[in-house]
Parts: C-alpha cells; structure tokens; sequence
C-alpha cells in the first residue's frame, strides 16, 4: 500500500496549561514514532483558532497506522492522555468529532508541511475540498488537474508563494462536511507569511484565478486554515 498522512484536528480546552500540553502532546509524538511505519509527525496551533491544534503524521501505509490503533497496550494509554487537555464540549450533534483521515500526497512525503525549521516554507495554507464520497477517478483526476493549473498560474503572476506544494486525496471516502460523507482533496501550499497570502487575495490575479477553484466540478465546499509545522522525525 502507499505511504499517506494522517490529519488529526484537536480542539485544546481553554483552561488547559500550556506546558501541560506540550508535554502530552511530545508524549504522544513519541509514542506515534515508536510505532512500526511512523515516518514523521508534525504539530502546529492552527493560525485562525488557537484553541485547535492538528497534527500531520506520514505512515508507510493505512495498515501500518491501524495496526498501531488495534493495539490496545500502546493505544490505550495513547488516547487516555489526551482526554485531559480535549474540549470535548466542543462536541456535538452539529459538530460531531471527526476522526482522522489519511491523504495519499503527491509528492510524499509532504515536505511542504515540515515547517520553518526543516522546509522552504515558513506558513502552509491547508485547503481542504469536499466531494461525493462517490467521486469517479475520471473525476478526481479533471479536479486535481484544474488545482495544479491554478497554483501555477497564481505562483507565476503574485510573490509570496515559495514554490513548495502538495496535493493528495483522501482514502477515506466518509469524511464529514455538513453532516453527509465526503471524499477531500487537500492541498498544501507554502507561503512566506500569513499576511502575504491575505494581500494575494486582494490583487487582480487571484480574483481573475480563483473562480477556477470555485467551480471545481462537483465540489460541495471547501475550507481553509494556515499552521506553521514543528516536526520530530523517527531517530
């Protein structure tokens, strides 16, 4: 199987101590890389809401993460450390959990993602699309090549951009948007600033640009935040 990258999205409760965060979150960042097939893992608060953080794992395959999940001896005390610092009022009938999802990227890994520290990019936009759990490889291939024109043609006419991208699509046809099962394509775009990417968004390319992502084909909806990677590698 190929190798992917699981997107978590935590919500942090609010009154949780910073330091005691990061401690269970190191703490689970090592016990992913103990695991057989975990390449990497990155975190970063999420730019537009602090209170949510994501992780980004690579995984030689989708076996490889469910073969940790189904061992109950390092997965237990995993998901046990968590529950303190998850705001789980977050949760709801309209806001239900979303467990996490792989994406096969192309190119793997996504080095975009690796943050200032390790990559070209100081900020990545992640820019999730949805479609019909159903959506057809004849499909997914016209969409994800009306994605690469777009981010070509937006990086040859604006500045700001590095040059360092990533697109892939879920393996999991069931991901929720809006309550219904949905199939994402996600791309990774690296930027040298949240601020230059907002000012791109005000020149006459991007508005000439952007309905090409609007009217992608069958899309149900998208949606977009910025994070800025530390990543720890297995040693």
């Amino acid at each position: 199987m190929a190798p992917v990258t699981e997107f978590v999205l935590l919500p942090i409760k609010p009154d949780a101590a910073p330091e005691t965060v990061s401690s269970v979150i190191q703490a689970n960042i090592a016990t992913l890389l103990a695991q057989p097939g975990c390449q990497r893992v990155r975190q970063s608060r999420v730019h537009e809401d602090q209170a949510k953080l994501r992780l980004f794992a690579d995984w030689d395959s989708v076996d490889a993460h469910r073969a940790f999940a189904s061992d109950a001896s390092a997965y237990t005390p995993f998901r046990e450390r968590m529950g303190p610092i998850i705001d789980a009022s977050s949760f709801g009938p309209a806001n239900p959990r979303q467990p996490p999802y792989h994406v096969a990227f192309t190119p793997f890994p996504p080095t975009v993602l690796d943050g200032p520290d390790k990559s070209q990019s100081p900020v990545v936009e992640v820019l999730q699309f949805y479609f019909a759990g159903d959506v057809t490889d004849e499909q997914r291939a016209k969409v994800e090549g009306t994605a690469k024109e777009f981010l070509e043609k937006l990086r040859s006419s604006t500045k700001g951009m590095t040059g360092e991208s990533a697109l892939g699509w879920s393996v999991e046809t069931d991901v929720r948007f809006k309550g219904e099962p949905s199939r994402v394509m996600v791309a990774a775009v690296g930027w040298t600033s949240v601020e230059a990417h907002h000012q791109i968004r005000d020149t006459e390319a991007f508005k000439e640009l952007i309905p090409m992502l609007r009217g992608l084909e069958g899309l149900k909806g998208m949606d977009m935040c910025h994070v800025a990677n530390t990543t720890t590698e297995k040693s």
